[in-house]
């Protein structure tokens, strides 16, 4: 039974044995201390000017963040550990803001700063995954990918709402009106990134409208460049998923000779 129950979620999380890649695997560290190398002797792609200082910035930056050491731990499971891994830790960083809200934790100044590296994080990965494209390998799936970017999404959302909680409750009249609750913090911070404004809502601190006009343009940035440079892929073919597979029980499509299609059907 146990071997079974094993089996069972193996399938569920990895699929079918015969669909799992056999790619050979680099080491995270060791790939990215590569890539700036890439960057800098312009082995892939011809840069210049501000678009080579970003580039080089983000290739950097990784370094700073623990999501490269997290692929770097599970990429001795595999390749698929390692994607389960970043995965996992994707749904740790959605679920640590919606905790931090559960135990009262948003009054403190160590628990905001690091909502907001958290968040920071995200978004400069995600900006890697586009400007550093030419270094890095295809997504496994871009539908993959695209999924984990809706996750992105509500993350810094919840992200910024432990700010705004923690302004709420440090900052004095950062709010026109004093939050009450968390879900108040949480609804201003998915109303901004919406950009609706319904007005219900208002800071009157410099700060806080700093902090909502950097909301509105990562808004904008996700969905005029995240979004739409995954959306815009997810018909691609990647090395997961090039070709059909085919499950021993059905038998293979079966491709007419030359001499078949000349002869007329019955």
């Amino acid at each position: 039974m146990t071997n079974k129950i094993r089996q069972f979620i193996r399938t569920l999380l990895l699929g079918q044995e015969h669909s799992q890649p056999t790619n050979k695997l680099r080491p995270a560290l060791k790939n990215q201390c590569l890539n700036v190398k890439r960057i800098w002797t312009n082995e892939h792609y011809n840069d210049f000017g501000l678009e080579r200082i970003i580039r080089l910035t983000l290739a950097l930056s990784l370094f700073a963040f623990p999501g490269l050491y997290i692929r770097a731990f599970f990429g001795k499971f595999g390749l698929l550990g390692r994607k389960l891994g970043v995965e996992l830790y994707v749904l740790i960083k959605l679920f640590l803001p919606i905790i931090f809200f559960k135990l009262n934790w948003t009054d403190n100044l160590a628990v905001a700063i690091f909502s907001g590296i958290m968040a920071f994080e995200t978004v400069l990965y995600l900006a890697t995954l586009i400007f550093l494209s030419n270094e890095f390998a295809r997504p496994i799936s871009y539908r993959r990918s695209l999924t984990t970017l809706f996750i992105n999404y509500i993350e810094v959302c919840l992200n910024y709402g432990v700010i705004y909680s923690y302004c709420n409750s440090a900052i004095p009249n950062f709010f026109k009106e004093k939050l009450t609750t968390a879900l108040q913090a949480v609804y201003f911070s998915f109303a901004t990134s919406a950009t609706v404004g319904y007005g219900d809502i208002v800071t009157i601190n410099a700060f806080g409208q700093y902090l909502v006009i950097s909301q509105i343009i990562l808004f904008l940035v996700f969905v005029a460049l995240f979004i739409n440079f995954f959306a815009s892929k997810v018909q691609d073919p990647t090395y997961y998923n090039a070709k059909p597979t085919y499950s021993d029980k059905w038998q293979k499509p079966q491709h007419k000779s030359n001499a078949e299609k000349k002869t007329p059907n019955n």
